[in-house]
């Protein structure tokens, strides 16, 4: 019965999203989306008060413990992990990786963006490939920043960040050794 369920809302979809777009548009208005930069709210995330210590000190915690109890193959998993993390978080700051992992920090306040912002939905603009001409992209990047707790010193990386064409993720190498 889902399955079915399931496949009548995909070949419903397409007749269901052009009249909704049609019934804005013969009022006047287009579908508006509203964007972001990841980038940005990846580092707005990141810097926010306590989000690295608590990430960090508790992996160094638990490797430390591995360490003084001598089991090194716990201890280079935790070290592992900890590398894996820099590049993923380099991937997201720098480049245009995904930061699916931080939308739990945030999602739940994307409403009142989207109210704000009059946009009946929020993507990463890294994530939006394609959009019909009549669409009316909103920037909210500045926005959503604005849902973590930032210093001067991070909102005026935001600014300089904003202004400078992501690192291809491509070229964005995993390097254990930094």
């Amino acid at each position: 019965m889902r399955t079915i369920l399931v496949a009548l809302l995909f070949c419903m979809a397409p007749v269901i999203v052009p009249s909704v777009a049609s019934a804005q548009e013969t009022e006047g208005e287009s579908l508006r989306i509203g964007t972001f930069d990841s980038r940005a709210v990846a580092l707005a995330y990141y810097r926010s008060p306590g989000v690295l210590d608590e990430m960090v000190g508790e992996m160094k915690v638990d490797r430390q413990e591995a360490l003084e109890e001598g089991d090194s193959a716990k201890a280079e998993e935790l070290e592992i992990r900890g590398k894996s993390m820099q590049h993923l978080m380099h991937q997201q700051v720098f480049s245009t990786g995904s930061i699916c992992n931080l939308y739990p920090a945030f999602q739940a306040r994307l409403d009142l963006v989207a109210q704000d912002a009059g946009v009946i939905a929020i993507v990463s603009k890294w994530e939006l490939p394609y959009s019909t001409p009549g669409l009316d992209i909103v920037d909210v990047t500045y926005e959503v920043v604005a849902l973590f707790e930032t210093d001067e010193e991070v909102e005026k990386m935001v600014g300089e960040l904003l202004v400078q064409d992501p690192v291809p993720l491509e070229d964005l190498y995993y390097d254990p050794e930094h």
